[in-house]
């Protein structure tokens, strides 16, 4: 369970900064990477725990 959250929150926000290096986008990549990990990690805590509601 540790592991999907890690995965749903670092692969975004590294995409993030991948976009920010090739458009010059300083803090938008960032953010917009961010902002989708945490919904991915809310998105798989709810996965996760759906059994028990």
């Amino acid at each position: 369970m540790g592991v999907s959250f890690a995965v749903a929150l670092i692969v975004p926000l590294v995409l993030g900064v991948a976009v920010d290096a090739l458009l010059h986008t300083s803090p938008i990549g960032v953010l917009i990477g961010l902002l989708l990990g945490i919904a991915a990690c809310c998105y798989a805590a709810f996965a996760q725990f759906r059994r028990y509601i």
